[in-house]
């Protein structure tokens, strides 16, 4: 609903060109502001479909496989998509887009060439990488994972044999992300973010393989994860041709280009990877804390990956072309209100979330997982990790949609720096809270250090770009409090709800989107009478556009 509500409002504004809302908020650029913010729908509308798809692998995961199985799984999935967002989502995307933007507004046809060199060297990169990584999987596991987990021989052997397959993935969906980039810096977002749900749907089918076929148990969703990469990167492929950025030509003259990227890239690598460390780390931690601990954590992060990446992803890839026009303009004023007005946007759709997932934390992992082999106790402690997950939704939030602002001045060191800091303070404070509260400090820790990385990055912020209006920021959080406040009272209404329904999926089902449609309703209410002008803007478009 909020997806839908901001891009009719978004859509509509392009349409009719009427600004006068931005014009009282005082925004210098409104075309960026807009652009930016359509570019975030259709994003979200693709990456809403993909994360449903995803839940429902999750479901299918939990109630089919036992935890043994899920936990191996995880496990190997966890390495290829360590790679794919150090070198596809994460260092890629921010070096590539500003100078592919850059020889785009220059020269287009330099711009091809560009890509086609780009693309060999790396193919050839991620080709020897992928064949390195299949033939010394064994001793990378056996240095990355606890003892305690190793010593279980059925459980490595699984592992290690899905990881070998699953390996694959890397090459798969890093050309799937360098394709995102192309696509995105020329303005088509809604096939790039549909293209994870074709991958989500081989994976759901290879879940429901019988494993009375298969030479062993979990063989069949190793091999979904390869098909559906070759997929989903099959997807956009056509798009490319079509653009002319994969076909024959010279590229030599791109080298000084290339180059650029990749110096562009070693230190986005370096902060990248400092959190894929902590991802390590992690996972570490947790396969020495039994069985089902890594899946555990997996499922809770399944469901704040939904709204995390209808919100804050959407909008922070969407924001960082618009702020590398705006920079490279020497736009200042604009940049700052740019990124304040996605800041806020941001906060006022994650706050409500945060607070439902927290107090329906058990109602939610009950609907999705509860069934088959999955039990009410491993409900209870995913529940528990999604509690504190609740909190680090608003944290990493605020990271994933002001990163972009380092990455469109091209200052990639600086996040960087704050990503290594942070991951010393975990290194330090995880086993400390994981010997007196088990799974749960872990996840702790993980919060701690994320709120952290954004005070940190404020920081720099201010000495880097300039001031930022964080207080004003503040006041506008206190004031997204008040509706949210209401709309969690209304929500402990699950509990006489469900217990006058009939029991079972459908029983779960109804009082659950009884209490969130009421606490939308509620919230967007209260937002109406206080006037918020977040709300108002929505609103307006939304109703205008219904009516004709």
């Amino acid at each position: 609903s909020f997806g839908i509500s901001i891009g009719s409002w978004c859509l509509q504004d392009l349409k009719d060109g009427s600004l006068e809302n931005l014009n009282k908020q005082g925004f210098s650029n409104h075309s960026e502001a807009l652009k930016s913010t359509k570019w975030a729908f259709l994003m979200s509308l693709g990456t809403l479909v993909s994360r449903i798809l995803g839940l429902l692998r999750e479901s299918l995961f939990a109630a089919l496989f036992p935890r043994w199985v899920t936990d191996a799984w995880y496990v190997a999935f966890r390495l290829p998509n360590i790679f794919r967002r150090l070198l596809g989502e994460g260092s890629l995307s921010v070096s590539f887009i500003p100078v592919f933007i850059e020889i785009l507004k220059v020269d287009p046809e330099k711009s091809k060439d560009f890509v086609r060199g780009f693309f060999i060297l790396f193919s050839v990169f991620l080709m020897t990488l992928m064949g390195l990584g299949i033939v010394l999987m064994e001793p990378l596991l056996k240095l990355l994972l606890d003892a305690t987990y190793v010593s279980q021989i059925e459980k490595f052997s699984l592992t290690l044999k899905m990881s070998q397959i699953m390996f694959v993935y890397i090459y798969l969906v890093c050309i799937y992300a360098l394709a995102m980039s192309i696509l995105n810096a020329l303005g088509e977002f809604g096939k790039p973010a549909l293209a994870p749900a074709f991958f989500n749907i081989v994976v759901v089918v290879s879940t429901l393989i019988p494993t009375s076929i298969l030479d062993w148990s979990g063989q069949a969703l190793a091999w979904g994860v390869v098909i559906g990469g070759l997929v989903q990167i099959g997807v956009l492929l056509p798009s490319l041709f079509k653009k002319g950025y994969l076909s024959f030509g010279s590229f030599l003259n791109s080298n000084i280009y290339i180059v650029k990227v990749l110096k562009g890239m070693l230190p986005s690598m370096l902060g990248m990877g400092l959190m894929q460390i902590m991802t390590l780390v992690n996972l570490s931690f947790s396969s020495q804390l039994g069985e089902g601990s890594i899946s555990y954590i997996n499922f809770a992060d399944r469901i704040l990956e939904l709204p995390l990446s209808l919100i804050s992803v959407s909008l922070g890839a969407a924001l960082l072309p618009s702020l590398s026009r705006l920079w490279i303009n020497q736009d200042k004023r604009g940049f700052s209100e740019l990124s304040f007005y996605h800041m806020k946007l941001n906060l006022y759709l994650c706050i409500p979330a945060s607070i439902g997932i927290y107090i329906l934390s058990i109602p939610i992992v009950e609907l999705l997982f509860q069934y088959g082999k999955f039990s009410y106790q491993e409900t209870l402690k995913t529940a528990e990790v999604l509690q504190v997950y609740a909190f680090l939704l608003l944290s990493t939030s605020l990271v994933r949609v002001f990163v972009p602002n380092f990455y469109a001045i091209k200052n990639t060191w600086y996040p960087a720096l704050v990503s290594l800091i942070c991951l010393l303070i975990h290194l330090v404070l995880a086993p400390y809270l994981i010997s007196t509260m088990n799974l749960l400090g872990l996840n702790l820790s993980t919060l701690i250090a994320s709120f952290l990385n954004i005070v940190f990055l404020g920081i720099g912020y201010h000495f880097l770009v300039g001031s930022y209006p964080w207080i004003k920021l503040g006041r506008s959080c206190l004031h997204y409090l008040v509706p949210a406040s209401f709309m969690g009272l209304a929500l402990h209404l699950y509990p006489v709800l469900r217990h006058s329904l009939e029991s079972g999926f459908f029983g779960r089902l109804i009082s659950l989107f009884i209490v969130i449609s009421l606490g939308v309703f509620i919230y967007f209410t209260l937002s109406f009478i206080l006037r918020f002008q977040e709300f108002i803007d929505i609103f307006q478009r939304f109703n205008r556009r219904f009516i004709k």
